[in-house]
């Protein structure tokens, strides 16, 4: 940030919450005889800071005050004055940063369709960690557990930043009330509340959760992650998302995800916070999910929607069949879904009539789902 903008973006901040920064950050206030200007000290090692805090808007230097609070509480954090002029900007949380790191990244870019996808693996990550801890279990069928989609909905996107390439995801502290509904803490709570906050719980389980499985998998004892029971489990949807993470690019060298913990709950957890996985990591992986993820039996059903692609032998003489990708909902689910099915020519045929007027169709068949696939089997086809 440039000089200019600094002293634009200090003149929207107020000082009640820069004195809420201070308290929660360590910073003791002391009395002092003017009543129009607060004193805070804090001592870090054998460095001793000092800042004096205009409490009005009134002085004509005032921005320029703030300008030195912020310089001296960046110089006390080891951290620049954009940083903390970031903190006082958003509501206070952790941010979690999942990096990817292969020779295509190493100029900070990534291609469209893998940064979406690196983005949908990192909510899946986020959001099946909180699944976790709202509801231990093995394998989650359906991800629509609502303390943990109220988790979701309140992440915001940071921005990108150097280094290979980094997706930046911002976990507000929030915790849930007794109505269930959720409560977004702000800088005027207590360090207190906010190590104790719902979103605290996710973002040290997440970084938890993906040290114990590395450290298992090194010492080939990926067993242990099966056998977890209670509220120690590690689901099979969270291990797909380390896999889903992996299988963003296609020559990834690795993923790193990293937490860094908000300045305003004091003290830091004692965990780890950051850990890497490279594809080496994936087959073992997928093997654990196996053994954790409950045999499919498939569902009968009629499933109705539209096709979104068509593909087949481009000899009409020789093929014998033809490929379509369904796009449906199932019962009350917001979330259109995907399914892969065979067809026989005649219906074949239909199905590219069909996609070509936009017409919606019906299929009667069982739904599976092999690996991340959904294909429905022995299909039945008809257009509505």
């Amino acid at each position: 940030m440039t000089a200019n903008e600094i002293i634009k973006a200090v003149l929207e901040l107020k000082f009640t919450e820069l004195q809420a920064y201070l308290r929660n950050t360590g910073w003791a206030r002391i009395d002092t005889i003017k009543q129009s200007i607060a004193l805070f000290q804090k001592q870090v090692g054998t460095n001793f800071y000092e800042v004096l805090l205009p409490l009005s808007k009134d002085y004509s230097d005032y921005a320029y005050r703030i300008v030195d609070v912020l310089e001296n509480i960046a110089q006390a954090e080891s951290r620049e004055v954009h940083q903390v002029l970031t903190d006082l900007s958003i509501p206070p949380g952790d941010t979690v940063r999942f990096r990817v790191i292969n020779k295509d990244t190493i100029g900070g870019t990534i291609s469209f369709l893998e940064g979406f996808n690196l983005l949908e693996a990192a909510k899946k990550a986020l959001f099946t960690t909180a699944c976790d801890i709202v509801q231990p279990e093995k394998y989650h069928k359906r991800l629509g557990l609502k303390g943990a989609q109220q988790f979701i909905e309140e992440c915001r996107l940071g921005q990108t930043e150097k280094g290979s390439f980094i997706a930046s995801v911002i976990c507000p502290f929030i915790n849930q009330t007794p109505e269930d509904k959720p409560k977004q803490l702000t800088i005027f709570n207590q360090a207190d509340e906010f190590r104790h906050s719902l979103t605290r719980q996710v973002t040290t389980r997440l970084m938890h959760s993906l040290s114990e499985i590395k450290n298992a998998i090194d010492r080939g004892e990926e067993n242990k992650i099966v056998e977890l029971e209670g509220g120690n489990i590690i689901s099979g949807n969270f291990l797909e998302s380390i896999v889903e993470l992996n299988s963003t690019t296609k020559e990834t060298t690795e993923v790193e995800i990293i937490t860094s913990w908000s300045v305003f709950t004091g003290e830091q957890p004692a965990i780890v916070k950051a850990v890497k996985f490279s594809n080496d990591y994936i087959p073992v992986l997928e093997n654990i999910i196996s053994k954790v993820k409950p045999i499919d039996k498939g569902i009968e059903d009629d499933f109705i929607g539209k096709i979104s692609l068509t593909k087949a032998d481009p000899d009409i003489h020789s093929r014998t069949e033809g490929e379509i990708i369904l796009n449906y909902i199932v019962g009350d689910e917001e979330k259109v879904s995907k399914a892969k099915v065979i067809l026989n020519n005649a219906d074949y045929d239909k199905a590219c009539e069909a996609h070509k007027q936009g017409k919606s169709v019906k299929i009667k068949g069982k739904l599976i789902t092999i690996g991340r696939t959904k294909m429905i089997e022995n299909p039945s086809f008809e257009v509505v």
